[in-house]
């Protein structure tokens, strides 16, 4: 309830920051966290439950929790993020099960998180662009090789990557390209479980930025801004 609410927002900022951290320096976030921060959700929503009683808080806080932790896993088991994007939203939703951020259409705060932060994510796809359109006008060459591909393709490709000149040594970066009967092919792979390695120096790669880092920024943006998407819709239909 709000007596508890910045308590519970601090404890989610906390769990979230050292996630992105870990995700991003290592590429793997122990259970630990995941194990202490829900522990210590349950017993605070558990709490908040008991002395609420059988009220809306409490029937929206459970919808949350099971809701959020079906939508969490489901996109897990369909391959579209990693085990530790899943166990976030769900630790979140434990923490801080109810919140209603400005804008919000629910109150369902690992949603907004989760929302926000793929709306979030939009920046960069939009940067790589920008990055590719320049590289091209200042005369590279970044599809030499490449030509063969369909103008369509190319075009997808400065959404999501870019040609780097020391592609086997970047870290956390995968490949964009292969070579099929002999000729380099753009590739784009949207499942999270297939690894690929590059074995060539100057390679189209995409940043293997973890969804993490975008979910931290969606609660943050939630708590001190709104629900993007509900602004968004007030701001074009008015209601």
């Amino acid at each position: 309830m709000q007596a508890l609410e910045p308590l519970r927002i601090a404890l989610v900022l906390a769990m979230m920051c050292y996630a992105s951290y870990s995700d991003l320096r290592f590429r793997e976030v122990s259970d630990k966290l995941w194990a202490v921060f829900g522990s210590v959700g349950a017993v605070i929503t558990a709490y908040d439950f008991t002395m609420a009683g059988l009220r809306d808080y409490t029937f929206l806080g459970l919808i949350s929790i099971g809701l959020s932790t079906g939508i969490a896993f489901g996109l897990y088991y369909a391959k579209l993020y990693g085990g530790a994007d899943a166990k976030a939203l769900t630790v979140i939703s434990v923490l801080m099960p109810v919140y209603r951020p400005a804008g919000a259409i629910h109150p369902f705060t690992a949603l907004h998180s989760f929302m926000n932060g793929l709306l979030i994510s939009v920046a960069l796809p939009i940067s790589l662009l920008v990055y590719n359109l320049l590289r091209i006008l200042r005369g590279e060459k970044i599809f030499e090789g490449l030509e063969h591909e369909p103008a369509l393709r190319k075009a997808l490709a400065c959404f999501l990557g870019t040609l780097c000149d020391d592609a086997k040594r970047k870290k956390f970066w995968m490949p964009m390209e292969s070579v099929l009967d002999g000729k380099r092919r753009l590739t784009f792979n949207v499942f999270v479980d297939v690894e690929l390695h590059v074995d060539r120096d100057r390679a189209w790669l995409t940043p293997g930025i973890p969804l993490l880092v975008f979910i931290t920024g969606g609660f943050a943006v939630s708590i001190f801004y709104g629900d993007i998407f509900g602004l968004m819709l007030h701001k074009l239909f008015g209601f």
